[in-house]
Order: C-alpha cells, then sequence, then structure tokens
C-alpha cells in the first residue's frame, strides 16, 4: 500500500508510523533470545559484569588489579546505569541501537528526501540478524554497545555536515550547537567502550572537509564566521574530552593515574615495545617475544629477569595453548602476539606489581628504560625503538594483509554468517547468579529449554537467512554501483551531497576491514561477526544509500509545455 494513501495520512506520518512499527516488532524479536552467560569468562564477559557491579555499588571499578583498566569503562557503566532501571539488558542494548538506527535514517532523509527509502533502511537495519546470534548478541560484551555508538556517531555527523550550505555559519552554529555537543558525548563514550577506536575517523574527517569546503565561501565573509566555523569544529572535540577527560581524573582519585584503558597507556605500550624490538634468532609469524629474545631480555635487565618464572611456568605454558587452542596453530610454538599483552599483565602481576596502578606504572617504565638501554648499547641485538603494541613489520605482511582484508570482506557480504540459536549459560553458580542480577536477565538456562521454539526466535532465524542472501548479492554490487555513479558524476559534472554520504560509508567500511585484515595477518583471530558487528549496519544500509544516489543524479524528465507527454 502507498504510504500516502495509509488511512488518509501524510506520506511522511505514515512513513514514521511504519518506522515505529519495525521498531517495536524488532524489540519483540530480541525479546526472544535470552543471555548466554559465560560465567568463567574471566577477561571478557565476566569482567564486564564485574566491573558493573563495582560501579553500581559505589566503588568505581573495585580494587586494582592487572584487569581494572585492561578494557573500556563505558560498557560496564551502561550497564550499571540499566540495572537501576529494570530493564533487561538485551533489551537496553536493543532500544540503543534502535535509537541509532532512526538517528541515521532522519540524517540520510535530510540529505534525500524519500519517504519510502527511510522505511526500508529503518527496516533492514531493525532487523540486523547480529543480536539474535550468540557469537554477537547473545554475549555480555561491549560489542553490543559499541556498535550502536558508531553508527549513532556516524549519523550525527552526516546530519550536521552534509547540509544544503546556505545560511550563514554563525547561524548554523546556534542551530546546531545541540547536536555537536551530542556527537561528542557519543564520541567520548566510543572511545572508552573500545581501544581501536580511530577506524572511525577517516569517514569522520572527510564529512569534516566537506563542511569546511562547502562552507568556505561564508566562511570568508567576516571574522564572525571565522570563529563561529572554528567554534563548529571545537564544540564536539571539548564535548569529547570533557567525557574522556571525566573518565580520566576518577581514575586518577581512585588509582592515581590518568588514564582511561592500560593499553592506551605510555608506560605499558613503552614496556611492550621494548621487549618486542628485540631481535629473533628466526622469524616466526605471529610471535613478538620468543624464547631467544626473552634469554636476551632476562640478560640485560633485572625487572624482565623478575618475569621469568610466569613466562616460563604455567601462566606461559597457559598463554600459549590459549593462543594456539584458538586460531588452530600446530605445532604450537611460542606465546602468540594476540595473548602476548595479557601474558605480559599476568607476569607482572606474579611477580606482584599490580598491586596499585602507579607501581604498575613505575614497573612498565623500569623495563622498558633496562630493555632500550642494553638496545641502544649494543649489548643485545634490538631493532628499531618501538613504543606501541603494533607488532614489528615484517616483508610479507603487506600480502597478508590484503588476502585477509577480502576473507574478511566476504565474511561482511554474508553479514558474519548469522547462525541463530540459543547456546546454554555456563560457569559457576555464584558467577551466574551476579550476571542475572547485574543485567536484570533473562540468561539462557544451563540445560537446553523451551527458548528454542518460541514464535520469534523462529522468525529470527527465518529472517537471519533472508538478509544473508540479500546482502551477499547487494553489497558487492552497491560498491560497483557506487563507483560508477562517482564516474557518471565527474564525467557529467553532476553532484548530490548523497555522494560525500556514500563516501563517508565506505571509508567506514573499508577502514574496518583493512584493521581486521591486517590483525588477522599480524595478531590475533579476527575475521569474525563480533568484530564485524560495528559495520554490519552500514553495510546493510549502504546499498539503499547508493540507490537513494542513482535517483538524485540520474536527470529528471522534462515536461513539454501544457502536455503530459515526457520529452527525452
Amino acid at each position: 500500500m502507498p504510504l500516502s494513501r495509509l488511512h488518509g495520512l501524510t506520506a511522511r506520518t505514515a512513513a514514521n508510523l511504519w518506522i515505529v512499527a519495525f521498531f517495536a516488532f524488532s524489540l519483540w524479536l530480541r525479546a526472544g533470545h535470552p543471555i548466554q552467560a559465560l560465567g568463567d569468562a574471566a577477561y571478557d564477559d565476566l569482567l564486564f559484569v564485574r566491573l558493573a557491579d563495582f560501579i553500581g555499588s559505589g566503588q568505581w571499578l573495585g580494587p586494582y588489579d592487572h584487569l581494572t583498566m585492561a578494557k573500556g569503562a563505558a560498557y560496564s557503566l551502561f550497564m550499571a546505569i540499566n540495572q537501576r532501571t529494570g530493564i533487561p539488558l538485551k533489551l537496553a542494548e536493543q532500544l540503543m541501537y534502535l535509537v541509532a538506527s532512526a538517528t541515521f535514517v532522519t540524517s540520510i532523509r535530510r540529505v534525500c528526501p524519500s519517504n519510502r527509502a527511510s522505511v526500508a533502511i529503518f527496516a533492514v537495519l531493525a532487523l540486523n540478524p547480529q543480536p539474535w546470534t550468540p557469537d554477537v548478541g547473545g554475549r555480555v560484551v561491549r560489542e553490543n554497545l559499541y556498535a550502536s555508538l558508531s553508527l549513532l556517531g556516524l549519523a550525527l555527523a552526516i546530519r550536521i555536515c552534509v547540509q544544503r550550505p546556505g545560511a550563514a555559519v554563525t547561524r548554523e552554529l546556534a542551530a546546531s550547537w545541540p547536536l555537536l555537543a551530542l556527537l561528542g558525548l557519543v564520541g567520548g563514550l566510543y572511545w572508552l567502550t573500545r581501544e581501536e577506536g580511530s577506524w572511525l575517523l577517516p569517514a569522520l574527517a572527510l564529512l569534516a572537509l566537506y563542511w569546511t569546503a562547502a562552507n568556505a565561501p561564508r566562511i570568508r565573509e567576516s571574522r564572525a564566521q571565522v570563529a563561529a566555523a572554528a567554534a563548529f569544529l571545537a564544540v564536539p572535540l571539548a564535548c569529547f574530552s570533557l567525557v574522556v577527560g571525566t573518565v580520566d581524573a576518577v581514575n586518577l582519585a581512585h588509582y592515581g593515574v590518568f588514564r582511561n584503558n592500560d593499553f592506551r597507556s605510555a608506560d605499558f605500550q613503552a614496556a611492550y615495545g621494548a621487549l618486542s624490538r628485540i631481535s629473533h634468532d628466526r622469524w616466526m609469524r605471529y610471535v613478538v617475544f620468543p624464547r631467544d629474545a626473552r634469554e636476551r631480555a632476562y640478560a640485560v635487565s633485572a625487572a624482565a629477569r623478575e618475569l621469568r618464572p610466569y613466562f616460563e611456568g604455567p601462566g606461559g605454558e597457559f598463554w600459549r595453548q590459549a593462543g594456539c587452542g584458538q586460531t588452530g596453530i600446530t605445532p604450537c610454538p611460542e606465546v602468540l602476539s594476540g595473548w602476548f599483552m595479557w601474558s605480559l599483565r599476568g607476569a607482572v602481576a606474579a611477580a606482584g606489581h599490580y598491586r596499585t596502578a602507579v607501581e604498575a606504572q613505575r614497573f612498565h617504565l623500569q623495563l622498558a628504560r633496562e630493555v632500550n638501554d642494553a638496545c641502544d648499547r649494543a649489548a643485545i641485538p634490538c631493532g628499531p625503538p618501538r613504543s606501541t603494541l603494533v607488532p614489528p613489520w615484517h616483508e610479507g605482511y603487506l600480502g597478508d594483509t590484503l588476502r585477509a582484508s577480502l576473507a574478511v570482506f566476504t565474511t561482511l557480504m554474508s553479514v558474519g554468517y548469522p547462525s541463530v540459536y540459543i547456546p546454554r549459560s555456563i560457569g559457576d553458580p555464584k558467577n551466574l547468579a551476579l550476571f542475572a542480577r547485574v543485567t536484570n536477565g533473562p540468561l539462557a538456562p544451563p540445560e537446553p529449554g523451551a527458548w528454542d521454539n518460541t514464535p520469534n526466535h523462529r522468525i529470527a532465524k527465518a529472517i537471519a537467512r533472508l538478509q544473508r542472501q540479500l546482502t551477499r548479492v547487494a553489497l558487492p554490487a552497491s560498491i560497483v554501483a557506487w563507483l560508477a555513479l562517482v564516474v557518471y558524476g565527474v564525467a557529467r559534472r553532476r553532484w548530490h551531497p548523497a555522494h560525500v554520504v556514500c563516501a563517508s560509508l565506505v571509508a567506514a567500511l573499508s577502514a574496518r576491514v583493512v584493521l581486521l585484515g591486517f590483525l588477522e595477518a599480524t595478531s590475533i583471530p579476527s575475521n569474525n561477526a563480533l568484530y564485524l558487528s560495528p559495520v554490519v549496519p552500514l553495510a546493510l544500509a549502504f546499498p539503499f544509500c547508493v540507490a537513494l544516489l542513482a535517483r538524485s543524479l540520474w536527470p529528471a524528465p522534462s515536461v513539454a509545455p501544457n502536455t503530459n507527454i515526457r520529452v527525452e
């Protein structure tokens, strides 16, 4: 039924009603999939739940140890706030995601007005199958918030930056500053959720550059316009800094260090970088600190010698088997790079240096100083100075990254190969009770139950199969179509703001795919639905955005005077 004929409503009102209907339908589908509580996942699901419990009880992140600031606090803070509402965590996550989806749709509708397209885009986003899969939506992990924040941040940036310029920049600033502040707040939470937030920066930079270029004539009119333009860019940055700085300050008050994440801290990166610069007798893929490098470190660093019992004992063996078990690498050589960061923290903790954050900071810096000094004196063979968690570059990584990126894109084309089923919760009963209390439930039972046969679960499985088949064709076809439209627009000198919307989506998709391809090639298995979840909504929406661009660029047929005959 045409939207405009729905009981005499306007087309816009009818479209909004359809969006509300899909909003409710999506929540109903999500309610059919309980939490898979992994009560033994001490470094992931259980960690987030414990941190949320500490926050909820007024203890911030709790007593300090090597896991307290190993991951961002935003998801645990979200859980702690939601616990007070009584809303089941998974419904709260879905509400957040649907709000982000609605914001994205309204932003696109401002660029390319189309009621039908707005309903179609929201429907495909609302029926994203990943929240129904146990590996993503079923778990209590930060990706379920991260995907919503990624989509919401990009949607706000599009809404703010992609519009037909006309008004003075001072007026635009007066009208847009609440959205600019909201963008900064969302960006701060996004930054505090995961550590690799830079993948979204190319898309945001592209939008900001477009806004600056589009408004350049008005900016040059007066100093007031220049000041307004500077404020336009400064407001979100200020709000971003306020959010991140507040968490840094709270951590300073509680733990004595001004930071939001240990893996981002200069001291830990210095220690990791120093150990990873030591030369190896034989290069091995995924290995940054093999036995020969460890022996060299022990010989020149008293701090490194303190870590020897852990690295050469049960602790190091645990992480060696964990990495090789998850990657399927046989024979299992050493602790792999994706797990070495945890092995290093475990070793420092076992040596007694994680009693306080300040003590850990001092030890990391001592370790880095001693190893780097030995390297600089040529006491041991080393590569160039490093202060990063990125593994040292190897000549084969470029080709490996390109091949891995293609494999990641293939997975994205199939929406992460969604498999919709209800796995059982596992773990210690005390931990499962903690999960139930902090998340407001419901948890999947430890034994198979009736969840697998509910109507919303059966419908979700059918939709997941359909989404996978459609996206498998639509995503690559739409990328080819977008490239053709770029060529067409250049050749015919036709421009529309939807060009920059599509370009920003391509930038975000490409950056995430290449990032995961690089990690897959060098560090850790990353070609999976969980790590792809932030860009799956963009992949679902992109074909519709390309279709809107095509419609906007296509020349409308002219009409002869006083006739209804189209003139070609």
